[in-house]
């Protein structure tokens, strides 16, 4: 698997995997793309989506859940079905940070489209917030998107579940939803313009974050909360990023390798099968 924090900073200690479900997967496809330095497209099974007991140990480590331990999850929360994710998905931009510039469609492996499977996570991180378990006075149908940003005790990841539902909003998680959930996602940016704009919108867009139960208001403009909303809305209304990224013809061959390991890994559980 690859690995971050081999750094200075960290005394040159090789310390933590990157094991998805995450926001990590883009560290992946770039090293299988390497024009120079690429890895085997086989690591992208034996990390990003392994499934060693040190990578099931990760995922239940960070969530606090055994579902999607094994990368694939496959089990249904508010009516829809999640085909990976680590229990109901985790925070919203998840289903973002990879996929700024690298169109999610272009991708089926073993488990799912990611384009597919990024509009469930949307799908479930909304019906979570009409739900709304917990009675925040925050999250109805128009306010939703749970995600990491500010929070009254610092910076949260928040996410659809009793354990990190703490009744902060960003704007980012349902805006950077566009391509995925329009309709819900417009819905939200009326709610936050019109309806919240006099305390959460200024001179730079939206403030960071917000909590109606707490009366508070994020006093900071978050640049990586703010960017995935630009540039997904563009995604939305014309392709452009995505089109402009994949057009690299590093991309092109780093789907083909890793297509091509699909197809086998497939043919060979197919055989062990019958």
């Amino acid at each position: 698997m690859l690995y971050w924090h081999w750094s200075p900073d960290h005394v040159w200690h090789i310390s933590h995997p990157l094991i998805g479900w995450n926001e990590t997967m883009i560290v992946y496809l770039l090293a299988i793309a390497s024009p120079t330095h690429p890895v085997g497209p086989e690591l992208y099974y034996t990390g990003w989506a392994g499934q060693s007991e040190a990578a099931q140990l990760y995922r239940k480590g960070w969530s606090g859940s055994a579902e999607g331990a094994t990368y694939a999850n496959d089990k249904t929360y508010f009516g829809t079905k999640l085909a990976v994710g680590v229990g109901t998905g985790g925070p919203l931009f998840f289903a973002h940070y990879s996929y700024m510039g690298f169109d999610p469609h272009s991708l089926t492996d073993l488990y799912t489209n990611y384009f597919e499977n990024n509009r469930n996570l949307a799908r479930v991180n909304l019906a979570y917030a009409t739900e709304n378990p917990k009675k925040s006075k925050t999250y109805s149908a128009e306010a939703w998107g749970l995600t990491a940003s500010d929070g009254p005790t610092g910076y949260m990841p928040e996410a659809p579940d009793a354990e990190h539902d703490l009744g902060t909003l960003a704007p980012t998680g349902a805006l950077a939803s566009f391509p995925y959930l329009p309709d819900a996602s417009l819905a939200a940016f009326k709610h936050f313009y019109r309806d919240l704009g006099d305390k959460l919108w200024g001179v730079y867009g939206p403030l960071d974050a917000y909590n109606l139960d707490e009366d508070w208001w994020s006093p900071i403009y978050m640049g990586l909360n703010q960017a995935p909303i630009t540039v997904m809305i563009e995604n939305h209304r014309t392709g452009l990023i995505w089109k402009l990224f994949n057009s690299n013809p590093e991309i092109q061959t780093m789907l083909k390798k890793l297509n091509a390991t699909t197809e086998n890994l497939r043919a060979r559980k197919s055989q062990a099968a019958n």
